[in-house]
């Protein structure tokens, strides 16, 4: 049964339709720690283990946004590893991110290719350690390389390897999300949780296990089965330099939002928590006021925005 974590975040967003760059990033974590390649982390039994490589490809990759729009990349490959996990995809205007939907491995089209056909540097060329089998396997859809505490110690001195590989170990993924809108970038922002990924592995016990059967495919599942991919508690929540200050005030019901000395104010909205507009306005105040007698009781956004529909202040508003 798939499994997808829902997530209700704060989607800052301006009033833009300019295009920015589009960043997908994935942040290796392992029993809720940030995963650093040889030191100690642990896994979901909470024993000891190091790990020197966790490498694995992700492809087919559609943004879905503003109500459905589906923003289709399934031309992309890529290798995300510990210490490089994070991707510029090109220049869009993806408003209102609502999901991500991607797959784990690479297509079987291109799973049996030549690899000498790609250039050194390209994700599907040579690479260190190896994440190739071969032409009729083809590539390592995920990589592990550790070592794990087999005697309780706390020192992890075993040495284990997980390389799962097949194309019927290739899987469809869906993640509710929303983005970080930041001045010239859109990024989305996705946990990668190590130790639901190698639920059912023994690492103490694991060995050498390069294939794609048994424990190789029953890894390969916890993609959809276990909460292996996650969105981060802060995604949505963009850390501003803000101009001037703004303040609201709820008196009965009656909301006003009050800013102040907002140097370069265009327009203003108001949006709920689920990325909806609920008022969009022009002003040329760099100190003005908003008032409200019937908004819906709940949780608010309200962002004041330059011409250009850069966010200058941004605060949360209840009623």
């Amino acid at each position: 049964m798939k499994k997808i974590v829902t997530l209700i975040a704060i989607a800052i967003v301006g009033n833009s339709f300019a295009q920015k760059t589009l960043n997908l990033t994935f942040h290796p974590k392992a029993s809720n720690q940030d995963l650093i390649l040889d030191e100690i982390v642990q896994d979901i039994t909470g024993a000891a283990m190091t790990i020197s490589a966790f490498n694995y490809y992700i492809s087919n990759i559609h943004v879905i946004y503003d109500g459905g729009q589906d923003l289709d990349l399934s031309d992309t490959v890529l290798l995300v590893q510990t210490d490089a996990g994070s991707f510029d995809l090109g220049q869009y205007d993806v408003p209102n991110i609502e999901q991500i939907n991607f797959s784990v491995g690479v297509p079987e089209p291109i799973n049996h290719l030549d690899i000498t056909q790609y250039p050194t540097g390209h994700f599907l060329s040579f690479q260190t350690p190896s994440m190739h089998w071969g032409w009729t396997s083809g590539y390592k859809f995920l990589l592990v390389d550790g070592r794990a505490d087999s005697n309780g110690d706390g020192e992890p001195t075993t040495l284990f390897q997980l390389h799962d590989l097949g194309d019927a170990n290739f899987k469809n993924f869906q993640l509710p999300t929303v983005g970080t809108y930041m001045n010239e970038r859109t990024q989305i922002n996705i946990n990668c949780n190590l130790e639901q990924w190698l639920f059912g592995a023994d690492v103490a016990t694991l060995g050498v296990q390069h294939g794609s059967t048994g424990i190789n495919a029953a890894t390969m599942n916890n993609v959809n089965d276990r909460a292996v991919f996650e969105s981060p508690a802060s995604a949505g929540i963009t850390e501003l330099s803000k101009v001037g200050s703004l303040f609201f005030v709820n008196n009965g019901g009656n909301v006003e939002i009050k800013w102040n000395e907002v140097t370069g104010a265009n327009s203003y909205n108001l949006i709920d928590l689920n990325g909806k507009v609920i008022v969009s306005n022009s002003t040329n105040e760099n100190s003005g006021t908003y008032t409200s007698s019937n908004l819906s009781s709940g949780a608010y956004i309200f962002n004041i925005t330059d011409v250009n529909g850069t966010t200058l202040n941004s605060i949360k508003v209840a009623n």
